[in-house]
């Protein structure tokens, strides 16, 4: 079967929030006495585990308490941010596109779910998905459990499936559950971070959605 689902990844895809997450880092760091990031400093060191990306930015294995604290942090300063952050241009016409063309799809995020249901109601796009998934517990995994989980949930095999994401993480979890995977690049990684996992690289979120398609 071809695929006919699209799962889309949130932060740094359909949200246009790199700005806000440098922001919300600076913040969280500066608690501890380092030097405002760059949005090239956050794309040299950005990993996932999220924890990860700390331990680089620090030079050294955060602890448990410095990472909650981060994290912690980090949230706070987001969420406050986040009130006036808007879609990434061209998202709801690449929305659009997959409902014209029968496509089904859902999002999957690694925010909180009870802030990602709110974000998405505010901007107004619950319709168009068929689940709207995020996290119930501790932030800064990774995707492919969570991914496998969601197609589960809607019945939909892997084969069927299209990962659009902006992180080596979403290819990987795409690939964990034999999905397709295109990479957008938003600006969260450095090209050739992307370009090293193999698989289509789309400019803008329609020409991610024109990958999709064209490529069943």
């Amino acid at each position: 079967m071809e695929p006919s689902h699209l799962v889309w990844d949130w932060n740094g895809t359909l949200l246009d929030d790199l700005p806000i997450v440098i922001d919300a880092v600076n913040r969280a760091i500066a608690g501890f006495g380092l030097s405002p990031i760059s949005a090239d400093d956050y794309r040299d060191h950005y990993t996932r585990p999220v924890r990860h990306f700390y331990d680089r930015l620090f030079g050294r294995t955060v602890d448990d308490e410095e990472w909650l604290r981060l994290n912690t942090s980090f949230h706070e300063a987001y969420f406050e941010l986040a009130t006036t952050v808007d879609l990434a241009p061209g998202a709801r016409e690449a929305i659009a596109i997959l409902e014209q063309v029968g496509w089904t799809q859902s999002l999957l995020s690694m925010s909180p779910q009870d802030w990602l249901d709110g974000i998405v109601a505010r901007l107004r796009l619950g319709d168009h998905f068929l689940k709207v998934d995020g996290l119930s517990g501790s932030t800064g995994g990774l995707k492919a459990v969570h991914l496998e989980d969601h197609l589960a949930a809607l019945g939909i095999v892997g084969d069927r499936a299209v990962v659009v994401g902006d992180t080596p993480d979403d290819v990987a979890a795409a690939r964990h559950v034999g999905a397709r995977a295109i990479l957008f690049h938003g600006g969260s990684h450095h090209i050739d971070v992307l370009e090293a996992e193999g698989v289509p690289i789309a400019e803008t979120i329609l020409g991610s959605v024109k990958l999709a398609v064209s490529r069943r």
